[in-house]
């Protein structure tokens, strides 16, 4: 199969140490990620220019529009709602249900499903432990939260096909990067037959944040490879974005039409990254749901 490439281009350097989670608004145009590491929340505007950026007082990975507006974020507390109050010059973050997280650890990669339950998994202070410790969990309407079983290292790659009966989730950690697929209810939210839907042989990185188009095809940010793969639902390789990092970390689809994949990166000790990307394609990304409260 020809491998077709796209080449992003840097749109802002903020200077992210782990920079995550880049979350598309359609209501206001904006773009929206996190620097887990400094704890710093950004907003840009979809025209480019100047972004902001205001400190967060707790370290959220992850974070997901919210239906009753705001955003749903995953944090070392547990699952919080975070509101952006420039009133009070800055985010608020009100915890709520709190997962069974490690202490010293916190919670990582998140998404919604097509039911709006938001997900995510917990992540141990010392991923390299023998032990594969991190849990799925999800928040559900009126604060539901469900143990949602799994052993990862690194839990990432959350996403789910266009009907919400496939879901992916994929591990980071250098012991053993994939990506599993599962059949999902829709309805109870469970998921059954775990299948290897890829590993670091067929990356050539490992697996860190991912999104879906309307195909149902999966893209992921193969990190170590200066790249982001698309996917077909079989598992073929179809489409490349090109970065100049060697580690970017997640990818949203944002523009009027959706077809701008923007794409965030981490900074290695010592090392560069840590800019936002973006890239005109000619894929259709599929319009995220919200966290339904």
């Amino acid at each position: 199969m020809t491998v077709r490439s796209y080449v992003a281009e840097c749109i802002a350097r903020p200077n992210c140490k782990v920079g995550e989670s880049p979350v598309w608004d359609r209501l206001t145009d904006d773009l929206y990620w996190v620097d887990i590491t400094s704890r710093q929340f950004f907003r840009m505007p979809a025209a480019g220019g100047a972004f902001q950026s205001w400190p967060l007082p707790a370290t959220v990975s992850a974070f997901a529009l919210r239906q009753d507006g705001g955003f749903i974020a995953a944090t070392d507390r547990g699952f919080a709602r975070l509101d952006l109050d420039l009133e009070r010059d800055g985010p608020v973050l009100a915890f709520g249900s709190t997962p069974d997280i490690p202490q010293g650890g916190r919670m990582n990669d998140g998404a919604c499903d097509r039911q709006g339950r938001f997900w995510s998994g917990t992540l141990s202070p010392t991923p390299a432990a023998p032990e594969a410790s991190g849990a799925l969990y999800s928040i559900g309407r009126n604060r539901d939260l469900r143990a949602r079983g799994g052993r990862f290292r690194v839990q990432n790659g959350l996403a789910w096909s266009p009907d919400g009966r496939r879901m992916y989730v994929s591990d980071s950690h250098v012991s053993n990067p994939h990506v599993l697929s599962f059949d999902f209810d829709p309805d109870t939210g469970e998921r059954a037959n775990a299948t290897l839907f890829a590993d670091y042989g067929k990356l050539g990185g490992r697996p860190d944040g991912a999104a879906i188009d309307v195909d149902g095809c999966y893209w992921i940010a193969a990190s170590d490879s200066g790249r982001v793969l698309r996917l077909t639902a079989d598992g073929k390789i179809d489409a490349e974005i090109i970065v100049a990092t060697r580690n970017p970390t997640n990818i949203c689809f944002g523009g009027s039409d959706l077809r701008t994949a923007y794409i965030t990166s981490l900074r290695p000790d010592g090392g560069t990254g840590g800019d936002v990307y973006a890239v005109a394609t000619p894929f259709q990304g599929l319009a995220e749901p919200h966290y339904r409260p």
